[in-house]
């Protein structure tokens, strides 16, 4: 057999397979890509695994060993853990010229020989062997190791300066072993976060200790503290689940976790933060594939701001703006717009940056800075799907918002979202971003600006008088009592359990496209649209105050920030 023959011409050339079986085999892989050939076979019986770990080897230039293993340096035991030759199934039979030798049944298993390399600091070469073969010699070997002394001062060396580099690598290698404590420890924490309704997971190295917060409700809560010696135990449990390069810790560095724990099922964005003391990670807690999509009766828009609402985002083409903070439920609304125009006979396509919620229908895009997939190229590439709507994530820069202006202009309904604090400021917001004051006028329907308050604890809300300066604040006589924060074990001691919305909406009339286009202030704006009925943030909550859904702190929370 020639050189670098392929497994399937050594099999058919030892006899093992016959070329139709092969060519049947690899039929079945076209539709099945994750299956190797060798799994093919082997499950349909046709091959045993002693004649495919033979024909491996030779593929692979290596030995293959069906008798009894023998550990030639028995010392090597003792920097690969029980716990990666159990997972991996191999076993760590000598040491030669600084690479240390394994047996595996599984050569692709590149996993294998790279817990094998980080524990020892070693290159790693193989040998195969029958599965059964090497789970005999782990129980022999791993059961008795202790018998075994250090008979090669050469090996001995090398193992003792191996030793120190294990312990540092054994908490990473940990964190990919299931069941161990920090497995268990990051289970429970975002476990505990989606219980708790936590939007964020931080993970906080200091000093001596690392402090575990979840942000409940737009507040951060202290969760525990945890000894610094467990850092790198912890990141590297997150930066697996993440996909992302465990041994990269000098830059930031982002990933997705799907997780998975019984009947909780949760999308988690990671980020990693290298600071002084280690690597500070924050999980974002996203929607779910499974939960239910939010629609716009649910947003809890008040009556007449619905049926508002609910007849603009009718509209054949124009552009729809959110706006708010970060963290004040944009997406959600946006999310909840989709849903209500999902329809057979429309053609809807977004751009975001991460898609948080996959909708069936709609074609969601991702974007990905590094391939050179922005908001704005994807929305060029978007323009010539034949979209009926774009949602774009976000309107950070100029190419953006000019693009997105051109296609509301050419008839396409247009979804978007800005980082400003009210409606007003939104619209001389694209302006300064350098986009034509004529063609914001001409393209903006309406502006939807919101914030997310905290809701008092039924159980536990306390009734009292107003104070004649809160009063004087509301500027509502008819409010004469409200509601404060008390705390109990429902609301976990902090008076507050939930969150709600409050909107305010300027719809773009011809007056105000006049006013747009004659560049007008921010101030202008919001006055006239003030004049004219428009219902602002501060009405909105003013309302909650006094049915007692919400309290005065967080009316000073609002108006501080807009």
């Amino acid at each position: 057999m020639q050189r670098g023959a392929s497994l399937g011409d050594i099999l058919i050339e030892k006899g093992f397979v016959k070329q139709a079986q092969l060519d049947d085999a690899k039929r079945w892989q076209k539709t099945h890509p994750n299956e190797k050939i060798s799994a093919i076979l082997l499950s349909r019986g046709i091959i045993t695994e002693d004649a495919m770990l033979s024909a491996m080897a030779e593929r692979f230039n290596t030995t293959y060993i069906n008798t009894e293993l023998v550990v030639r340096r028995p010392e090597i035991l003792k920097n690969v853990p029980e716990q990666i030759v159990k997972k991996h199934c191999i076993m760590p039979l000598d040491v030669k010229a600084g690479q240390i030798i394994i047996a595996t049944h599984d050569p692709h298993d590149i996993g294998a020989f790279e817990d094998v390399k980080m524990v020892t600091r070693m290159d790693v070469g193989f040998v195969l062997a029958p599965q059964r073969i090497i789970e005999s010699a782990i129980e022999k070997y791993y059961t008795n190791a202790g018998n075994f002394f250090v008979s090669d001062e050469a090996t001995q060396k090398v193992v003792q300066q191996t030793s120190a580099a294990t312990q540092q690598k054994l908490s990473e290698i940990e964190s990919r072993v299931d069941n161990t404590p920090v497995v268990k420890l990051i289970n429970s924490l975002i476990t505990q976060a989606y219980m708790r309704r936590a939007s964020d997971i931080h993970i906080e190295p200091f000093e001596e200790q690392i402090l575990v917060r979840m942000r409940i409700d737009g507040e951060l809560v202290e969760c525990m503290r945890l000894d610094i010696s467990t850092l790198n135990s912890i990141v590297s449990r997150c930066k697996i689940l993440a996909g992302i390069n465990i041994a990269e810790k000098r830059i930031p560095q982002d990933g997705r976790i799907d997780f998975n724990n019984g009947d909780i099922n949760i999308d988690l964005r990671v980020n990693t933060l290298p600071t002084i003391y280690g690597e500070k990670v924050n999980m974002r807690l996203l929607a779910t594939e499974d939960a239910a999509l939010i629609t716009l009766p649910d947003l809890g828009m008040p009556d007449k701001l619905f049926e508002q609402f609910s007849r603009i985002i009718k509209a054949p083409n124009g552009i729809i703006l959110v706006t708010g903070p970060t963290g004040s439920g944009k997406s959600t609304t946006l999310y909840a717009v989709l849903s209500e125009l999902n329809k057979p006979n429309v053609n809807i396509t977004t751009v975001e940056d991460p898609v948080e919620k996959q909708i069936f229908g709609v074609n969601q895009v991702q974007t990905n800075a590094k391939a050179g997939l922005t908001f704005a190229s994807g929305l060029r590439a978007i323009l010539r799907q034949d979209p009926d709507i774009v949602m774009i994530g976000e309107i950070r820069d100029t190419e953006t918002a000019e693009i997105a202006i051109r296609a509301a202009i050419t008839g396409h309904l247009v979804l978007s979202t800005l980082h400003t604090n009210d409606a007003a400021s939104s619209i001389v917001r694209l302006i300064d971003m350098g986009v034509a004051s004529y063609m914001v006028a001409s393209s903006v329907n309406c502006v939807v600006a919101q914030r997310l308050v905290k809701k008092l604890c039924p159980e536990c809300k306390r009734k009292r008088e107003i104070k004649a300066e809160e009063a004087a604040l509301l500027k509502d006589p008819s409010i004469t009592h409200i509601y404060e924060p008390v705390g109990c074990p429902r609301c976990g001691n902090t008076g507050y359990k939930g969150r709600t919305a409050i909107y305010e909406i300027i719809e773009i009339d011809s007056d105000l496209r006049r006013m747009i286009s004659e560049g007008r202030t921010t101030e202008e704006i919001r006055d006239f649209a003030k004049e004219h009925g428009a219902t602002f943030l501060e009405d909105s909550i003013r309302t909650l105050i006094g049915n007692g859904t919400t309290s005065m702190s967080e009316f000073y929370r609002l108006i501080y920030s807009i």
